[in-house]
């Protein structure tokens, strides 16, 4: 891990695709033992930047120097040769190896026989993890590690590659604030050792804590530059999406009085005990808790997703003790998932059929879909929530993860609906799109629908919730009104 690294400079990169310009004279250095911060919305670029640097992509145009000497990174190999390792959001490792035999997967070290020096590879992991500040068992297969945890382990296989530039892609996107903070340690101690970061993150609050400067895209294009303390929150904003953009919502100053949902005392087999709380007519109430605090497990139960072992709840004077998805659809209760990819959209279906889906029965006639319909209202939510698209036949892949999370919202709003569970709404999504969210959500809560909101986002939590109930072991540990809320309670209450 001796590092006499200095900088890494990308000067007047270009890079065009039929009919896109990705990149369009782009430069940014990363120096040695500082962190660099990569942003922007999404289709700014960041992306094809990585991949030019991981030997993904070739550059049309440009130069990169690596310590002022010109250099050529044609394949994934040239890259890994220089010393730069980019550590994916998307984790790549093999769940079934150990810590140390995945750091270790592309030079096992070998005996004089050619037979796996065990001891070695195990003492030197051991050491190697010691070094860059991170205590893990390298015996421990990574499928029983954290996603945290597993990032540490793609970290140090970078530093085990002698990697110099490290590129992180939205590390903290599925972390935990516990997690989060034992990965700016890490950080650290790698800027301690001499390696230059490019951290790319929707987070802005992030990179006041960890990065020396940022750099902004927008539209393929290098939008500003700056020293992290020189710069603030609302320049850096304004910088990625062109414009001033206002995070703040208005709620209602009355109190609520119609109550649509009443939980009582539901719990399931594995995780909900004893869960109890009410759900006004207009009201956004929010839920945070850490990993493993019940969240999702809760807003699946709600939903049917999940039996529930106890307890019953009440839509509108009716009481429901045995439920299904089914059940809850028909009593005007829809669900957003937070994992968008896997269990939210239809990869294959394109807009109007991902928004039809739930609601079918709206479309047919005859036991045949009628695609005018289908078609004639997809396109009013296309244009009511100014989804970017050329068309409602466009495959839902193609769209960016906010544009993706206005169609699943779309999905419900077709219907009559009461009550809609949003859990994650704006997870991996740029800070554009982020705040369209958030304002359809608020729009959504003063029409009178009920927003039950999952988010470990704490900017979303306060600025939008009228009550707020925190988690904790797969109990509510305590509630509080919006005006008394603040973060250092929420987290306080969190870790009970």
């Amino acid at each position: 891990m001796d590092n006499n690294f200095k900088s890494l400079t990308l000067k007047n990169i270009k890079k065009e695709f039929p009919g896109v310009l990705a990149l369009d004279d782009v430069s940014l250095e990363a120096k040695a033992g500082s962190v660099h911060a990569l942003m922007g919305e999404n289709g700014a670029g960041k992306s094809t930047l990585i991949k030019i640097l991981a030997g993904a992509y070739n550059k049309d145009q440009g130069r990169i120097l690596f310590d002022d000497k010109e250099v050529n990174i044609d394949n994934p190999n040239d890259s890994l040769n220089l010393g730069i390792k980019v550590v994916y959001q998307e984790i790549a490792l093999i769940p079934e190896f150990t810590v140390g035999e995945n750091i270790f997967l592309e030079k096992f070290p070998v005996n004089s026989l050619g037979i796996v020096n065990w001891k070695k590879l195990y003492n030197d992991c051991n050491n190697l993890l010691k070094k860059i500040g991170f205590n893990l068992n390298v015996r421990e297969k990574v499928a029983n590690l954290s996603i945290s945890e597993q990032q540490i382990v793609e970290i140090a296989r970078a530093i085990f590659q002698n990697a110099s530039v490290v590129v992180m892609d939205e590390p903290t996107s599925s972390l935990t604030p516990n997690e989060i903070e034992k990965l700016f340690e890490v950080i650290e101690n790698l800027k301690k050792n001499n390696i230059a970061i490019i951290y790319i993150t929707h987070k802005i609050d992030e990179i006041f804590k960890i990065a020396n400067e940022v750099t902004v895209l927008r539209d393929g294009k290098l939008i500003s530059h700056r020293d992290i303390k020189d710069t603030s929150e609302e320049i850096l904003i304004q910088d990625m999406v062109g414009r001033k953009v206002e995070q703040k919502f208005d709620r209602p100053v009355k109190s609520f009085d119609k109550v649509l949902m009443n939980i009582n005392n539901i719990s399931t087999k594995s995780k909900l005990k004893d869960i109890s709380f009410n759900l006004y007519k207009g009201e956004i109430l929010g839920f945070f808790g850490l990993m493993g605090a019940g969240r999702t497990e809760l807003a699946k139960a709600i939903y049917g997703y999940d039996n529930i072992s106890n307890g019953s709840i009440d839509i509108d004077g009716q009481t429901l003790k045995k439920f299904n998805t089914q059940t809850m659809v028909k009593n005007g209760v829809g669900y957003v998932t937070e994992d968008r990819k896997g269990e939210g959209i239809i990869k294959d279906m394109n807009l109007r059929e991902n928004m039809s889906l739930p609601s079918l029965e709206i479309f047919e006639k005859l036991f045949t879909i009628n695609k005018n319909k289908e078609k004639k209202i997809s396109n009013e939510y296309i244009d009511k929530f100014e989804v970017k698209t050329p068309s409602s036949e466009r495959l839902i892949t193609l769209l960016s993860g906010g544009n993706q999370q206005k169609i699943l919202l779309s999905r419900w709003l077709i219907r009559n609906l009461k009550i809609i569970i949003l859990d994650e709404p704006t997870r991996g999504v740029d800070i554009g799109a982020k705040t369209e969210i958030l304002r359809l959500i608020n729009d959504l809560a003063k029409d009178g629908l009920s927003v039950i909101l999952m988010t470990s986002e704490m900017n979303d939590l306060l600025t939008l919730s009228d009550r707020i109930i925190v988690m904790a072991g797969g109990k509510i540990s305590k509630e509080f009104d919006r005006n008394e809320a603040t973060q250092e309670e929420i987290f306080k209450a969190s870790v009970i």
